[in-house]
């Protein structure tokens, strides 16, 4: 599978997420120089990812524990970013369908709870490859640094998720959860303050 890919789609998607994961997610995707913002509505949390013209967005809904990426079908037009998604559908047991076309053949995985049930190869003829027991790709945080830029944009990241879930427990009138969040907040905006000192030097 060393043909280079055209278009990644990704069909009933679904991966509950925790907060570490996505933040190793984001952090990734900062570290390859891609511009990460939140965009919201009434129900659906999205993630926008941008590189240079080409923009992304992935939608998330709450679930109890943090976020689930949640879509019945993802076209991604950008190598790094489909190889992410799929490393994490891998890493976080998720389901899904991964159709990569490429300019020979097309191959389809099916995922369910993280590991490969199947792969079809499409070149004319139809070859069928299943799975030996696929293994896991696990993120790990590798202990580099991080540059105070990715850190400030990262720590803006953590600052609207926190004012989001902040709203959520002022219209529930959950007085106990506006507390911890107040003070998680005042954490962050304190933290940010001294990057931003680093980033003025």
């Amino acid at each position: 599978m060393n043909d280079a890919y055209i278009e990644v789609e990704f069909s009933e998607l679904y991966i509950e997420l925790t907060k570490t994961a996505l933040h190793q997610f984001i952090k990734r995707m900062m570290s390859k120089h891609y511009s990460l913002y939140w965009r919201y509505d009434a129900k659906t949390i999205y993630l926008m990812i941008e590189l240079e013209e080409s923009v992304h967005e992935l939608p998330f809904v709450r679930n109890p524990e943090f976020l689930t990426l949640s879509v019945t079908s993802l076209h991604i037009y950008d190598e790094t970013l489909a190889e992410a998604i799929e490393k994490l559908l891998q890493a976080e047991k998720g389901n899904g369908i991964v159709k990569r076309v490429t300019e020979g053949p097309h191959y389809i995985t099916s995922y369910r709870a993280g590991d490969i049930e199947s792969m079809i190869e499409i070149d004319g003829s139809e070859k069928v490859m299943m799975n030996r027991n696929g293994s896991m790709i696990q993120y790990r945080d590798d202990g580099k640094s991080l540059e105070p830029q990715t850190l400030y944009n990262m720590m803006n990241l953590e600052i609207d998720y926190v004012l989001m879930e902040l709203h959520e427990a002022i219209l529930d009138s959950d007085q106990l959860s506006i507390n911890n969040h107040k003070k998680k907040l005042k954490k962050l905006l304190s933290r940010r303050e001294q990057v931003q000192h680093l980033l003025a030097k």
